[in-house]
């Protein structure tokens, strides 16, 4: 979830034309888990509150250059850390202390990519959103494959919600081979936030119920799972339809 958050900061930015550069301060740290590091960005200025964005999200160590994690152990290194995606590139240069390097922070946008991303109907791309491009690993190869897959409603903004829920062709197949053929970009990223799999249209089946999209979000949302089922089963509540179960969690009336 903190990672969605912190790319959800992405998709409020507006801006320039996409070949002008983004700069900033910037801090890199050891992750959360191994073989990630912590990147935090800081745009604007934010002295005088005004134009100020910042962001973070733990990544890949591999996806770097000119950064390892031994470096965050050397006080006082010099660091010119570089992340290379089709989008453009990220760039972090500074010094190390107590575990963490902090420096200048540029993303350089890659105009050609821009223009691809024109070109398959996708407009205004700005320096910002070409920046969540890269951190998320938006390629031209990936919107393809989601126009191939027929994906609808899909916006240069929804991209980026898209792929950060990690919502692929793949994705796409198995739930309409699950008997859920939704092809809208915003209703496969609703389903994919609240964990709506073909292994969960299974289970649910299991238990009797063939669910709507609509139904499946919600059962996913209120955690309405086989155990909750018996339970209610065993309190004498037979046959119940997926709306009541929804509103005996909704008012908890379990508890």
């Amino acid at each position: 979830m903190r990672r969605i958050l912190a790319f959800g900061l992405l998709l409020a930015l507006g801006g320039t034309t996409a070949v002008a550069d983004t700069t900033g301060t910037c801090s890199i740290r050891a992750g959360r888990t191994d073989g990630k590091m912590s990147f935090n960005w800081q745009r604007g200025d934010c002295a005088a509150e005004q134009h100020c964005n910042d962001g973070g999200s733990d990544m890949l160590w591999s996806k770097w250059s000119g950064v390892t994690p031994t470096d965050l152990e050397r006080e006082g290194a010099a660091v010119d850390a570089r992340m290379r995606a089709e989008s453009g590139e990220m760039h972090c240069v500074g010094t190390v202390h107590e575990a963490a390097m902090r420096g200048t922070y540029s993303f350089t946008p890659d105009a050609q990519f821009a223009k691809r991303m024109e070109a398959m109907g996708f407009s205004d791309q700005t320096p910002e959103r070409l920046q969540g491009y890269a951190m998320l690993d938006v390629t031209t190869a990936w919107v393809k494959e989601m126009k191939d897959a027929g994906v609808t409603e899909m916006t240069a903004e929804k991209l980026m919600g898209l792929k950060a829920l990690k919502v692929d062709a793949a994705y796409v197949k198995a739930m309409a081979a699950a008997g859920y053929p939704e092809l809208r970009a915003n209703k496969l990223t609703s389903m994919k936030a609240v964990g709506v799999s073909p292994e969960k249209v299974q289970a649910v089946r299991a238990m009797g119920y063939s669910p709507t999209e609509e139904e499946l979000i919600q059962m996913s949302v209120f955690k309405i799972d086989a155990p909750f089922v018996e339970r209610m089963k065993a309190r004498g509540f037979q046959n119940l339809t997926i709306a009541q179960l929804v509103k005996i969690k909704v008012f908890k009336l379990d508890e």
